[in-house]
């Protein structure tokens, strides 16, 4: 769920506001009051407050100060009741009930507080606090036109009385900066934060308020490098500022970043047990982890304090949304018709959802805030359409919100309707030019408007047209080449054709940074593609610092397209990754069998309801890398164990909105529990096989392993595993002596014979490391470490004979480790022995999706074997790696003209040639294909071309004159 920017309503605490005189305190028990509860030292200030009420000229302001200590830290009927006293001992005093408004507007009483708000106008016209609350009471019942002329007294007021003290100058920064919203005055944003705050610092250099005011509106804007500064100020003058506190973690929830989002909302509720934005924040997070639950609960705490705020009832009926499912289009609908006319909704038994929204109608029919909120957390799960009639019944009711319009300017890009997000986002940046992501989404319309657009049957393509004019065509081509065997093998039809949009560096901004812009509108996205389900956006690889396969990723991607589609975006997040990357169709990476040797063994696995959370949030790259092999080993667990056929059964599970819990019982015959007892065994038996080809060295600590060998120094095995030890921590002496003794009683012990090795070689003694190796060296049960150097060394040192024989053990005793087959690749190129090169380059080929190198030498292999079809086969697989690279499309071109396939020749000559201009051979080539096809006068236009540089090219004139 996206952050929401909280604005606190209870900014401003009673510093002295010298136009009021009945705030008055004397001034060296005043100074005190107030300094404690500015600092955050709530018990002492209402300690120091409460000695002041009896005090005829500060009893107001001091039952003002003892109310907001009281509020600081929760006590809410303290708050309430200190003031009731007060208002009974001053009733001409209008501060009192402007204050008691603000208490209980906050616990959402607002008829009450609007009540309150007026008695204290008819005291003081001019009461700022009093306007606020009831601006505020007015727009949360509804009456927005009233509403909006209390927020606009806050603009006049100021230009009027020109205020100079600390709250006073916070109220209108307040007030004033709703009616900005409102009206989409940005000027007013510029000057709350560039002139109100600063101003108001002025007055009370203890005002922390005015940091939070600036730092919130910031936020609010997405400008987090600007927020945190002033939300770190506020706390450097209040630690205990709950407001602050909350805020701080609403920036790190717009980071993803769960866990200190978490922290800072237990340090507010640490002050503050009843903090409604820090109970909300807690929810929102629970949201984005999909936990409804504790979302709830946190909810439902903030119920306690404000039962009726709409903003914390958004979220439960969020939440209710997500447990329950959506109402069916006719209901949404004809609750959304009539939202501002409750009387009006006929819905035979309503559910959970629609009789929290009724009744909240009942009480405000302009519910803006409300169903904005509730469409952005339906956003958030993909739920698009359901979003969307949220955001436009938002915009009908409440036309003066922008977030509802912002949100679905930014949907409509989600949704690949760039059209229409440029209209509403233009219009968005016109009425806030300060919201960073709206002005990053932008840029990428912009971007995207110079962009060539290539479209087939099923797919529109869209890339830069000067960088990646070649990629966007074979990337088409291999989108429709794919499209039947997913739509076959799933069983789905997307029904709109698929939008890819490619990135490329532009205006000094890297491929990824702007691939991150165009999904988010902000640079944080760690992956190199994502699909929103309906589009696809994902950097170039022409830009990426180490290349990679991007079929493989166009594929995994618009896996996602299908399957979200397919089950109604009800499919959870590991489940999707799980099919994308089978579907990818590669071998397992060694980086996961690494992890599952690591992690596997101390019970480091997240279940089924877990999984998604090493997606959300994970801890490390690692932990994502481990999320998506999870992922897919449970896929893969599901096929072998239950048969293919309970994949779409899964699918069609969660189409009709049936839960994990309920599907598996249904589609596999067997209880939650009885599953993921199978697949723990079935990752066990992974990991026994990953340990049988890859023994995993002494995890003991050094004291453990030395405590050994000092018991049973002369055991051969126990002085090798301490001299390693010693070796890692650089006691190279040591580890010396105490691997020659080892050795001495075994030549055999491989940490001894590793140990010498190692050191022999830091002298540059490559045959004495072998020698050290070579006794070591069980052929049988080889150790992998001896084996991997001593191949190395010996390879090096020139015997080919042997260097062979140890790369092949390697390739057969650890087929999972690829540098027995580097190495021996790289001894057959030494040795121009094609035969054997060819099927250790497909070997490699197999292992590496991202193996761009291996499958050239294989296409010019095959090529000049005569063999077409498979250089054909990995001409193209390498070019789906490497893209711009000329020899490649050269190499495809003749392929193509050894099957007599000229047509093709001539494109991939063209390519060729296009990629690497003014060369005679490929402009050659590409003439031949030409006079192939019969196309004199285009091979006419080669030739002459390649003569002009060339004047003296035999093959060009020879060909020249024949023509003639």
């Amino acid at each position: 769920m996206r952050p929401l920017a909280v604005l606190a309503l209870w900014l401003l605490v009673a510093i002295g506001r010298p136009a009021l005189a009945e705030d008055r305190l004397k001034p060296a028990a005043a100074d005190a009051a107030r300094e404690h509860f500015q600092k955050g030292r709530y018990a002492e200030a209402r300690e120091a407050f409460a000695a002041l009420l009896d005090d005829d000229p500060t009893a107001v302001a001091a039952a003002i100060g003892l109310s907001r200590a009281h509020q600081a830290e929760g006590a809410w009927a303290e708050a309430q009741a200190a003031l009731e006293q007060a208002i009974a001992g001053h009733p001409q005093a209008a501060a009192l009930p402007a204050r008691l408004g603000e208490v209980l507007f906050r616990r959402s009483r607002y008829a009450e507080a609007e009540k309150r708000a007026n008695e204290a106008i008819a005291l003081d016209p001019d009461q700022p606090l009093a306007h606020l609350v009831r601006a505020q009471a007015l727009a949360e019942t509804g009456r927005l036109d009233a509403a909006d002329g209390e927020y606009r007294w806050f603009v006049r007021y100021y230009n009027r009385a020109q205020p100079a003290d600390a709250e006073t100058l916070l109220l209108v920064a307040e007030g004033s900066l709703q009616y900005a919203r409102w009206h989409s005055v940005s000027q007013i944003f510029d000057f709350a934060v560039n002139t109100l705050c600063p101003d108001a610092l002025q007055a009370d250099e203890n005002a922390w308020q005015a940091h939070h005011v600036s730092g919130a509106i910031l936020l609010e804007k997405y400008n987090r490098a600007d927020a945190l500064p002033d939300l770190k100020q506020a706390l450097a003058v209040n630690p205990r500022a709950a407001d602050a506190l909350a805020s701080l973690g609403e920036a790190a929830l717009q980071q993803r970043d769960y866990d200190e989002a978490r922290v800072r909302a237990g340090e507010a509720l640490a002050v503050d047990p009843s903090h409604v934005p820090a109970l909300r924040l807690l929810a929102d997070i629970a949201l984005a982890e999909a936990d409804t639950k504790t979302a709830l609960k946190a909810l439902e705490q903030a119920q306690a304090v404000a039962p009726h705020d709409q903003r914390t009832l958004a979220r439960v009926a969020a939440c209710y949304l997500l447990e329950d499912g959506l109402p069916a289009d006719e209901r949404l609908d004809a609750l959304l018709a009539n939202i501002d006319a409750p009387d009006q909704i006929r819905l035979e038994h309503p559910h959970r959802f629609e009789r929290l929204a009724i009744d909240l109608a009942r009480r405000n029919p302009r519910p803006g805030h409300f169903l904005h909120i509730v469409g952005d957390a339906l956003e958030s799960r993909l739920r698009f359409d359901a979003a969307e009639r949220m955001y436009r019944a938002a915009i009908r009711v409440m036309p003066q919100l922008s977030e509802p319009k912002t949100a679905l300017g930014m949907l409509a890009m989600r949704t690949g309707r760039n059209d229409e997000a440029a209209k509403i986002l233009d219009d968005a940046f016109q009425a806030d030019p300060y919201h960073v992501r709206v002005s990053n989404m932008r840029k990428v319309l912009k971007l995207l408007d110079g962009y060539r657009t290539i479209e087939t049957d099923h797919f529109v393509v869209r890339v830069d047209s000067e960088l990646d004019a070649v990629l966007g065509e074979y990337m088409a081509e291999h989108l429709e080449e794919i499209y039947p065997e997913l739509v076959r093998q799933f069983g789905f039809e997307p029904p709109h054709r698929t939008q890819f949009e490619i990135f490329n560096k532009a205006k000094g901004v890297s491929a990824h940074e702007w691939f991150s812009a165009r999904m988010v509108g902000l640079p944080w996205i760690q992956t190199i593609g994502a699909s929103t389900g309906v589009m696809v956006a994902m950097a170039s690889p022409t830009a990426a610092e180490k290349p990679f396969n991007w079929a493989r990723v166009v594929k995994h991607e618009f896996v996602h397209v299908i399957t979200l589609q397919q089950t109604k975006f009800n499919i959870p997040h590991w489940f999707t990754e799980a099919l994308a990357v089978t579907a990818e169709g590669s071998p397992r990476p060694e980086e996961w069998d690494e992890l599952l040797l690591e992690r596997v063994p101390k019970g480091e696995l997240r279940s089924l309801d877990e999984l998604n959370e090493g997606f959300q949030r994970p801890k490390s790259p690692d932990d994502w890398q481990f999320a998506y092999c999870q992922s897919r080993l449970y896929a893969q667990y599901m096929i072998e164990k239950y048969g293919p056929e309970t994949v779409p059964k899964l699918l069609a599970a969660y189409r009709a909105n049936v839960g994990t819990d309920a599907a598996i019982p249904r589609v596999f015959g067997v209880d939650v529990a009885t599953f993921e007892k199978g697949y723990r065994e079935f990752i066990d038996e992974i990991v026994a096989d990953l340990k049988r080809s890859a023994p995993a060295a002494d995890p003991r600590p050094l004291a453990e392993i030395e405590k050994s060998y000092r018991e049973k120094p002369d055991d051969a095995a126990n002085a090798g595993a301490y001299a390693r030890a010693l070796l890692k921590t650089r006691e190279r002496r040591q580890a010396r002596e105490i691997a020659a003794k080892a050795l001495a009683a075994d030549k055999s012990n491989a940490d001894a014979a590793l140990v010498l090795a190692q050191l022999e070689l830091l002298a540059e003694n490559v045959e004495a490391a072998i020698a050290h190796l070579r006794p070591a060296l069980d052929r049988e049960q080889p150790h992998p470490e001896v084996l991997k150097l001593l191949a190395a060394l010996v390879a090096q040192n020139g015997d080919a004979d042997e260097a062979e024989k140890l790369y092949a053990l390697g390739r057969e005793s650890f087929p999972q480790d690829s540098a027995y087959l580097e190495g021996l690749a790289n001894l057959y190129r030494r040795q121009s022995r094609d035969d054997k090169l060819r099927d250790v380059l497909a070997a490699l080929a197999a292992r590496d999706p991202d193996d761009a190198e291996s499958r050239k030498g294989l296409a010019r292999m095959h090529l000049a074997a005569g063999e077409f079809d498979q250089a054909i086969d990995y001409g193209r697989q390498a070019m789906q790696i490497d893209v711009l690279d000329a020899g490649l499309h050269a190499t495809l071109a003749r392929a193509y003209a050894g099957k007599k396939d000229h047509a093709r020749a001539v494109r991939e000559f063209a390519v060729a040639s296009q990629l690497k201009p003014g060369d005679d051979d490929l402009e050659l080539g590409l003439a031949q294909a030409h006079l192939a096809l019969g196309r004199t006068d285009a091979a006419r236009k080669n030739l002459e071309a390649i003569l002009d540089r060339t004047p003296d090219h035999a093959e060009a004139k020879r060909m020249l004159e024949s023509l003639d």
